[in-house]
This record gives structure tokens, sequence and C-alpha cells, in this order.
């Protein structure tokens, strides 16, 4: 049940005279069954004694900045993969900024120490052979009855650590527990207390919730603390479009397509895709209009759909891959090429194939939470991809890179150095493209010698 370089640390605290435990997270997933991929472990023994023990029986002492915190990070000499990070039983002090203890107070007290954690999922303590400590007399039943339940009173928790708000969802996200009512009751309560947290943060967990296999009921669940993030989702919820290809509310159709992305071989749907899904009709409500007859319509809804995900990506700091990728998939997730050649390789080039592909997934998931009269466009998208596929086979010129010509072969020709060069390098490629000539040197020195004299 754990590794032998964990049994080692626990042993050398233990020889030096000290409780220790693993704790947190790789208990809480070793009870669930599912695979552990990091180790806590907490002790007794002050950061310098914990220090000392551990050099004592070999390991290298890595980082001592978070002493201070009770925090000594300690490397394998066996296998420098391994990293330990040992902290001293505690209990925090004052909360100044929603996220932090202005200080800490070691202690040599395990329930005092469990008493200060998030959730009683996560305040389980695990030795060397195995056997489980439950300060809070309620981790393991919870554990058992998938249950998320904040550690003693629910709303003093997230006043202390506003973040434990959004850890929660994610928790549910990827364990398909249920939140406890309490514990839920706050979450609303406290909700308005995720601005103190920083971008960085809110992302990370805002990712690891929509990328779960529970993330749409998580998201349901908790609709009032993701608006908070986003406030846009919360008009969804109940949203009739009123529209014969749709046949659910806007927050049903939006989380039944972000249900529909596929996990991956690790178990996490495509970063982008996930959040393309949760926002590709973000900015439906602000284009809606009614006709005559009383039928919903939402024209240019990707483009102001776009401008929001913008925002959100600026806001929560994506990178400029994801960002990019993100408002592309909103832009474009309700476009659809003519499924012939020319077209499928104009749109491919536009987006390149990686992203692409991307689109396609998202689309599918789209296209299958609609009514069945939606459904229809199904059909469109799969002679779209049966050309992708066969120009992805073909491994067609898809950028001026990919020409036979380059600018300097044009210079030799005698066309002067300068915009009509890129000019004429950018028709050059439409017209590879969409087959009118073949990229081959002599026929697109022949053409352009044809077009643009000199």
């Amino acid at each position: 049940m754990i590794p032998e370089y964990i049994k080692k640390t626990l042993k050398a605290l233990s020889d030096a005279g000290f409780e220790s435990f693993v704790v947190g997270g790789a208990v809480r997933d070793t009870l669930r069954g599912v695979p552990v991929h990091d180790y806590d472990v907490t002790t007794s023994a002050l950061p310098e004694l914990s220090k000392a023990a551990m050099e004592k029986a070999g390991f290298k002492t890595i980082i001592d900045s978070s002493a201070r915190f009770g925090t000594v990070v300690f490397l394998d000499p066996e296998n420098n993969e391994n990293k330990i990070e040992i902290t001293t039983f505690r209990s925090d002090c004052d909360y100044t900024d929603f996220r932090h203890p202005e200080d800490v107070m070691f202690t040599s007290s395990i329930e005092k120490d469990a008493a200060r954690r998030d959730f009683t999922v996560n305040a389980l303590y695990m030795d060397a052979e195995g056997n489980i400590k439950d300060p809070n007399g309620t981790g393991e039943t919870d554990i058992k009855a998938g249950i998320i339940r904040a550690v003693g009173d629910p709303v003093t928790r997230f006043q202390e650590d506003a973040l434990r708000i959004l850890r929660a969802v994610r928790f549910e996200a990827q364990t398909g527990f249920v939140i406890e009512e309490n514990t839920a009751r706050a979450m609303k309560e406290t909700a308005h207390l995720l601005k103190n947290i920083s971008a960085e943060r809110i992302q990370y967990e805002l990712t690891g919730i929509v990328t779960a296999y529970n993330g749409p009921l998580a998201v349901r669940h908790n609709l009032e603390v993701i608006s908070q993030i986003i406030p846009e989702l919360l008009i969804q919820d109940g949203f009739d479009q009123r529209s014969r290809y749709h046949d659910r509310d806007l927050l049903t159709h939006t989380l039944d397509v972000l249900d529909g992305v596929p996990l991956k071989e690790d178990g996490k749907k495509d970063r982008a895709i996930a959040i393309a899904a949760l926002i590709h009709d973000i900015g439906k409500p602000a284009v809606f209009t009614v006709d005559e007859n009383g039928a919903g319509h939402m024209k240019k809804h990707s483009i102001a759909g776009v401008k929001i995900a913008e925002r959100i990506a600026k806001e929560l700091k994506f990178s400029n891959k994801l960002a990019h990728e993100v408002t592309e998939l909103v832009l474009y997730h309700d476009s659809f090429p003519k499924p012939e050649r020319g077209a499928v390789k104009q749109f491919s080039a536009m987006l390149g194939f990686d992203l692409y592909e991307k689109l396609f997934v998202l689309q599918r998931a789209d296209i299958a939470a609609h009514s069945p009269l939606g459904l229809a466009r199904m059909q469109l998208l799969d002679q779209i991809m049966e050309v992708y596929r066969q120009l992805r086979e073909e491994n067609p010129c898809m950028s001026i890179n990919e020409l036979a010509v380059s600018g300097n072969d044009l210079m030799a020709l005698g066309y002067p150095e300068g915009p009509l060069i890129g000019d004429i390098l950018k028709d050059v490629l439409e017209k590879v493209m969409l087959e009118i000539i073949p990229n081959d040197k002599d026929d697109i020195l022949c053409y352009v010698r044809g077009e643009y004299w000199l």
C-alpha cells in the first residue's frame, strides 16, 4: 500500500522517537482504491528535528525555506524522482487574506492537526502498516458514503481559505462524491470570497473541474459558486432558447455538451475543449431575439461569445496557447465549411490540423446535445471529417512556407522586395489550396508571370 521510500521515511522519524503518518489525499485515494500520485507525511517532530532524523537516514534536504510553517522537503537518495514533503503537526493562527494563516503553532496533538484541515476525507492518517487514524471521526465513513464534508464549522473553513470552496467542487467533479448539505450551503454563503484568490489558482481549480468525468454535474450542483468566476453561466439556467433545434434549456445544453467531450487516456478531458464546451454558447443571451412567430434567434452568438471568452482568458491568466485555442473553438464551434476539398483545406489552414481536430470533438458533442431536428448536422460533420481525413493523409500544402517557391524566387524574376512579394505568395497559396494550380515551382512561376506584370 505504501511505497518503500515512504516506509523508510516513516521509519526514520519513528526511530528518532516521533509519531509520523501519511496524510491527506494519499490516504483518501488509497481507501477509494484509486492510484496515488503524491504522498505527504506529517509528524510530531519539529522541522529541525525531522530534518536531523531524515538526514541521518540518508535523505537529502532540498527545501527548508517553509520550515517556519512546519514543512521541509527531502529527496530520496535512491531515486531522485521521489520527493518527500514532511509537515509538523500544527494548528493555524488567524487568516487575514482568506487564503494563508498569518502564522502557525506547532503541536504534538494529531487531533489539533486534524481540526485545521479542509475536509474530513482529507483529514485521515495512515501509519507504515496501513492502520488508519480518523481524529474527526467521520472521514472513513464519509469516503465509504461518498460525501465531501468540511471539518468543523464549514463557514469558518471557507473564510479561512476561500480556495477550499473550489477545491470542494473539484473533488466532487473528480470523485463523484456529493457535497454535504451544510458544507454546500456554506460554500454559497462564502462564494463571494473567491475574489480574494489569485487568478492562477482559480484557473487551476476550474480546469480540474471541467476536465473531470463528473464535471457537468459538479458545475450544475455548484452553479452559484462557478458563476462567481463566469457570471454569464447563471442566466443560462432555465433559459428557453425557443428553437426547434433545441429541446433543453441553455444550461442543460451546455452541460450536455461538456459531458459529451470524451475522456483522454489519462482519464481527463482535453483542457481547451472542455473550457470551450462550458462557454461555447456564453454569448447567446446577449444577442437573443424573438420573432413575430415566437421563435428565438441568436445570430452572431459566436462573435458575442468570443468577446466573453477573451475576457475570461485574460482574467484567469490563460497561457497564450490556451487562450488562442479556447477563443478559436468558441468562435468557430458553429461554423461548417462545405464538405469539399478546397473549403475544408482552407478551414484546416486557418485553424491548423491539431486545433481543427479539437473543433471536430467540440462540434460532435454540441450537435449531440441538440433536438432530433438539430441532429441532422451530424451527417454534414461526418462528411467534412471524411474530406479532412483524406487531406490529412495527403499532407497537402497548407502554408506559405510549404509552397514550392519563396520570396527569393519571385525577386529572382525581377519583382521588387516589399509588400508585393507577400501579396503574391498569399494569392499563390490560396490558388494551390483550392487546387487551381499545383504546388510545383514551374507552374507557380508561370501563373505569377501571367497575373503580375513587371
